[in-house]
């Protein structure tokens, strides 16, 4: 594997269009398959089934604070060659518009993720995080509690998003999780809660 070349520093809003393009493709809707509870039909993927678990996901990376970055899951590279802005430059909006995976979507996990990449300083850095071990109980982390999800209704992807920030490797899963009572008070679009979680971290 080659070292992440390194290019012209790049104006900032050009390194989030970078940010967001990288690893983007459209993402496809697996149909539910029937599904019993107490001998009962229910729908596949809904509150009925407890704990929420998932089977397939969406992948995404973004890099911070790095000279050039490479991540490699499921054959693809998802990293940037660029250089990369420091995540407190980032209006929290936007980082949370850059946390979404738009790649899938994959059955889980049948290959860890390997990373090499340069950290602020120079330094370059090689890593594998292995996601099936991460997710190995096959849970959907969420803070919504059970009685607050809508029946009846399938809960969204699972976004796996791997972030390098500068020296720190770091995964979040975020799933839309369909909700009885509207998030944001008068806001009919708000039936949902799909809160970034972290579920791993490492410095190096």
């Amino acid at each position: 594997m080659h070292a992440p070349r390194l290019r012209p520093q790049h104006t900032f809003s050009g390194l989030l269009g970078v940010l967001l393009v990288a690893g983007c493709q459209p993402a496809m809707t697996a149909p539910a398959a029937p599904a019993t509870v107490n001998g009962q039909a229910t729908i596949a993927g809904t509150v009925a089934e407890w704990p929420l678990t998932f089977k397939r996901h969406l992948f995404g990376a973004v890099c911070f604070d790095t000279r050039g970055c490479e991540v490699i899951y499921d054959d693809r590279d998802h990293g940037t060659a660029a250089d990369t802005p420091p995540a407190a430059e980032i209006p929290p909006q936007r980082y949370d518009a850059l946390m979404i995976a738009r790649y899938g979507d994959l059955p889980n996990f049948a290959t860890p993720a390997r990373l090499r990449w340069r950290s602020k300083d120079g330094s370059e850095h090689t890593a594998e995080v292995d996601l099936a071990e991460i997710f190995k109980d096959g849970q959907i982390r969420h803070k919504t509690p059970r009685e607050d999800i809508a029946q009846d209704v399938s809960m969204g992807f699972t976004h796996v998003v791997l972030e390098i920030d500068d020296r720190t490797v770091s995964v979040y899963t975020r799933t839309m999780i369909p909700t009885r009572l509207e998030q944001v008070p008068g806001n009919p679009h708000s039936f949902f809660r799909d809160d970034l979680i972290k579920v791993y971290s490492r410095t190096y």
